[in-house]
Parts: C-alpha cells; sequence; structure tokens
C-alpha cells in the first residue's frame, strides 16, 4: 500500500529524582584497650522518595571488613539493616549500603568508630557530639569550605556533606563523613519543564526519511506529489531535548493543495506524563484540504495504522489507539499513516 498522509506524536514519561534516607549514617561502638568490646549492635531503617511520594526500595550485598556484618530484614517498602561488631574489629572506618529502587542502585555510606579504654583501665565517655554541613559539586572528596550547624540548600546534582565531631572524655574525637545526593531530574520532587520549542519545516520527496537539507522557520509549499516536513525540537530545564517530525503530502490531483491529504495526531490527555501514570488515547483526523473524512469518505481513502518507535510493522490499526502504564518507557514516537 501507498503512504497517503503521515504524521508522528511523541509521549514523553518523566521520573521526579530519587531520595534516599538512613535512620543512622555514623556510630560509635565501646572499646577495649585495641578493639570493640565483646559484641555490639545498632539498627538502620532505609527509606526512599520519588519527589515527595515514598517508594519501596530493597538493600543489596553489603561488603564490610572482619568483625563487622550488616544484613538487612527483607521488608518492604523501608528494610532495616542490623548492623553487628565483635572483637575482631579494631579499627574505624565506614561501608556502603547499596539501596535499589526499581532498576536504580544508590550507595549510602554509614560511618563508624571505636571509643577505647584510655591507659588508666576505665573507658572514656563521650562529652560531645558536632554535627556541622557543607554543600559540594563532589560526592568524593571531602569539601574544605566552611562547614555549618544549618542544613544549606542544595541544587539539582549537588552533594550534601554531613561531618559528626564525637568528642570523648580524654579529650580525644573522632570524626565521620556521611554525604548524600540531590537528584538531578527534579527539585524538590518536581519534574523537569519545557524550557523552549522550536519548529522548522522542509520540502521532500521522501515520505520515510527526513530531509537533511536546510530546514526553515517559515512554513514552506511543495510542489505537487511532495511531502512537507514539520521539525519540532522541545528543550527541557535539564538541557535535554526531544525531536518529533510530522509529515503531510501535496496531492497529485489537486488544486492549490484543496485536495491534499493530511493527518493530524490528537492526546486526549497530552503529551507529557509523570512517573509512568501514563494513560491517553490517540486520535488520528483526515483531512482532504479543509474538510475532515469520516465513515465511508475515510474508508474509501485507505487504512489507518499506527507504528511505535520505528517499527515496520503496524501495531495497531483504526482511528483511535489507547496507550496505557508500560506501553512506554521514558519516551515512544507514535507514527500514524493513512495508506491505502
Amino acid at each position: 500500500m501507498a503512504i497517503k498522509a503521515s504524521t508522528q506524536i511523541d509521549l514523553i514519561d518523566l521520573t521526579d529524582g530519587y531520595s534516599v534516607f538512613l535512620s543512622n549514617d555514623n556510630f560509635t561502638f565501646q572499646g577495649t584497650t585495641n578493639s570493640v568490646s565483646g559484641t555490639q549492635t545498632f539498627a538502620i531503617e532505609v527509606s526512599a522518595l520519588r519527589g515527595s511520594e515514598q517508594v519501596a526500595c530493597s538493600v543489596g550485598t553489603i561488603s564490610t571488613p572482619a568483625g563487622l556484618s550488616a544484613v538487612s530484614d527483607g521488608k518492604t517498602p523501608k528494610p532495616t539493616i542490623t548492623v553487628t561488631a565483635t572483637s575482631a574489629l579494631t579499627t574505624s572506618g565506614s561501608f556502603t549500603i547499596p539501596v535499589i529502587i526499581g532498576d536504580i542502585t544508590i550507595g549510602k555510606v554509614v560511618s563508624y568508630s571505636i571509643a577505647y579504654k584510655g591507659t588508666n583501665g576505665t573507658s572514656v565517655t563521650v562529652s560531645g557530639n558536632a554535627v556541622t554541613y557543607q554543600k559540594s559539586n563532589s560526592g568524593t572528596t571531602v569539601p574544605k569550605e566552611t562547614w555549618s550547624s544549618s542544613l544549606p540548600a542544595t541544587s539539582a546534582g549537588e552533594y550534601l556533606w554531613t561531618k559528626t565531631v564525637v568528642t570523648y572524655s580524654d579529650g580525644k574525637s573522632t570524626t565521620a563523613y556521611s554525604v548524600s545526593r540531590n537528584a538531578t531530574n527534579g527539585t524538590n520532587g518536581t519534574s523537569v519543564t519545557v524550557s523552549d520549542t522550536a519548529v522548522a519545516y522542509q520540502a521532500s520527496g521522501s515520505g520515510t526519511t527526513p530531509p537533511t537539507g536546510t530546514w526553515s522557520t517559515a512554513p514552506v509549499a511543495g510542489a505537487a506529489g511532495q511531502y512537507v516536513w514539520t521539525k519540532t525540537v522541545v528543550t527541557y530545564s535539564d538541557g535535554k531535548s526531544t525531536v518529533s517530525y510530522a509529515i503531510s503530502r501535496n496531492g497529485t490531483d489537486g488544486t492549490n493543495g484543496k485536495d491534499a491529504l493530511t493527518v493530524a495526531a490528537i492526546s486526549s490527555n497530552g503529551t507529557i506524563f509523570k512517573n509512568t501514570e501514563i494513560a491517553t488515547t490517540l486520535t488520528a483526523h483526515v483531512y482532504k484540504g479543509a474538510t475532515e473524512l469520516t465513515g465511508s469518505a475515510l474508508a474509501a481513502q485507505g487504512v489507518i495504522k499506527w507504528y511505535k518507535d520505528g517499527a515496520s510493522t503496524a501495531n495497531a490499526t483504526g482511528t483511535t489507539l489507547t496507550i496505557s502504564a508500560g506501553d512506554l518507557t521514558n519516551h515512544g514516537s507514535y507514527i500514524v499513516q493513512l495508506e491505502g
């Protein structure tokens, strides 16, 4: 069958940024003169948010040094990790908890230290605990600017460092750091937004391959039998962009385009969705000149077919196509063609 008219519509699914929180990201074990005293445990509850909505998460395999173990209870949506130290643990340090949300893994660092006994045979005690904060563009190098006791606001992509200084009765102290990252594809749980839309036009002899010549910002008139391509570039606030094409064909037997066949695709619920909450119906409208064709007049022209993401085989026929959650991931391009 020949393609009489064609157009494309893009559907986009945006996802809020993920944030992971630990109920406890540093701990001090009581010690002897050179190791942890006996067996000691503490618990960490893990929770995850997508924007402001709590989502289920799980914990992957945690690597710890000799004398220390970290085991998840496997519960959802907020698993609890039990950390156990024995006398085999002789040095302070840290370990990473791999928090799994769907197909994303976010590492959260937990620091621990040992309060050793003093030389007089008595255990030192904690005399002070100071927590300060600092934001940074690095998640691996401890920042060197001024630390603040107030929690600073972080921008998308920045890291929030927390420094905990524990001072003991013998005058010694330990310093532990933890770091979390603000998601890059959302701010305070909001999706990225459209910052610019640019539309350009070009005539071509092909109705299947986008032309490579110069695009015009002003509409162009194609000759009889030619295709007129419309390119729409949408730029988003995170710097990314999408490109979609619409195609119309000038009828070979028409006069001044009055009898040209064109097709338009309309989404009943918009084209941008959030967090896979996708529910819309695409409807094709076919026009001959300025008159929309329906019923037997439309059937006489041919069959309407829908193609997804450049597929050569149609996945549906008819004037409507229903799109539901799970039908696309992040982005889907649907081409509708009048073939006859």
